[in-house]
């Protein structure tokens, strides 16, 4: 095969009233992508030259769409879990910026155009939209223009996004009297798995998905654990027994193969119980925080805390920090100032005057 010469000629075209950029990617296949000043031209013209003496060479066209990024989104994040929420979030960018908008046309200023114009919409109940909801399609979109950026070769650089500030999230747990009216409501359901379910949930900490998606091999009773082959973090766990979760797996019925819980649709049955207990405000994610927020409340640690949730980071762990008995206080009891210190102003120190020795008190100067 004859090889491919490949130039870097960024010039200024008279004829279109800007500067262009002409390349061949790896294929042989002729780019003249255009800038609209000099400056950005080079810039985009040196680090081709870049990846060109790296290897990695721009092989797409600098004219994708953004129906044809996010195409290409989908099969670079094929194996990604919330695919299908990434999705939902890509059809609403594709209809507020346009399908066949080209992805150099998404400048900051329109983003953060488009940003501004949600904040000011109203969600379907009427109020506010939530920070995270402005986020979460903003998000995906920062993503899209980096991987452009440095990975397809599309974009000289990436668009500056500014993300919300979002609020901490809440946390929601039952007191005793509450927990005794849920279990009570769910006694009387009629669906029989409802009690059995909210006692894991809530003496776990499991997510929804790997509570429902609970299999009997992963179940190990002679342990005393459950052990997680699939999770939010990608990564394996085991979540030990306390003897409540014990017992109630322990009475179900067999045969104990495939899935533990035969039922997975709940709401209807949850919703009704809830409504029963008299309980206000408390979803069935609320359950984890339930766990979390009592182990935290009766002395547990909060590195234990996070193994036991599969927390990647454990800043998401330090929200439940301050609800330990021993949070803030046992720090406060090392600072603590010895019996019958004295109180000194701010900003100063006790510091004990130096000592001379006689014989440079002898051999000190008198001054006149």
């Amino acid at each position: 095969m004859k090889p491919v010469k490949r130039l870097v000629t960024p010039r200024f075209r008279a004829d279109r009233g800007a500067w262009e950029v002409d390349y061949r990617d790896l294929s042989g296949k002729r780019h003249r992508p255009l800038f609209a000043d000099e400056a950005k031209a080079l810039e985009f013209a040196t680090n081709l030259v870049r990846q060109l003496e790296s290897g990695v060479v721009p092989n797409d066209d600098p004219n994708m769409t953004l129906a044809q990024a996010f195409e290409r989104y989908y099969e670079t994040k094929a194996r990604k879990k919330s695919l299908a929420k990434d999705r939902e979030h890509a059809a609403h960018l594709l209809a507020a910026f346009g399908k066949t908008t080209r992805l150099r046309a998404l400048t900051a200023g329109k983003i953060a155009q488009w940003r501004d114009n949600r904040l000011a919409a109203k969600s379907k109940r009427g109020g506010p939209l939530a920070a995270a909801s402005i986020n979460r399609p903003l998000s995906i979109l920062r993503c899209l223009l980096k991987l452009a950026h440095e990975e397809w070769g599309v974009l000289p650089a990436v668009p500056k996004i500014r993300l919300l500030r979002e609020p901490e999230g809440r946390i929601r747990w039952l007191e005793p009297d509450e927990e005794a009216r849920l279990l009570a409501a769910c006694e009387t359901s009629r669906n029989q798995h409802l009690r059995n379910l909210v006692i894991v949930a809530m003496e776990t900490g499991l997510r929804r998905g790997e509570l429902f998606g609970l299999i009997w091999e992963r179940v190990d009773l002679s342990r005393g654990v459950i052990r997680l082959e699939v999770t939010k973090a990608g990564k394996r766990r085991e979540v030990p027994m306390r003897q409540v979760v014990y017992d109630t797996l322990a009475s179900l019925p067999g045969p104990r193969t495939g899935r533990v819980w035969a039922a997975s649709r709940i709401r209807t049955a949850w919703e009704r119980a809830i409504e029963d207990a008299g309980i206000q405000d408390f979803t069935w994610h609320d359950l984890r925080h339930h766990f979390a927020s009592w182990f935290m409340m009766r002395g547990g640690s909060l590195q234990a805390l996070k193994e036991i949730l599969g927390h990647a980071d454990v800043k998401m762990t330090l929200r439940y920090a301050h609800l330990s008995p021993a949070y803030l206080r046992d720090e406060i009891a090392k600072t603590e100032r010895p019996a019958g210190g004295q109180l000194m102003e701010p900003g100063t120190r006790n510091v004990e005057p130096k000592r001379l020795n006689p014989r440079q008190v002898a051999e000190e100067p008198v001054l006149p």
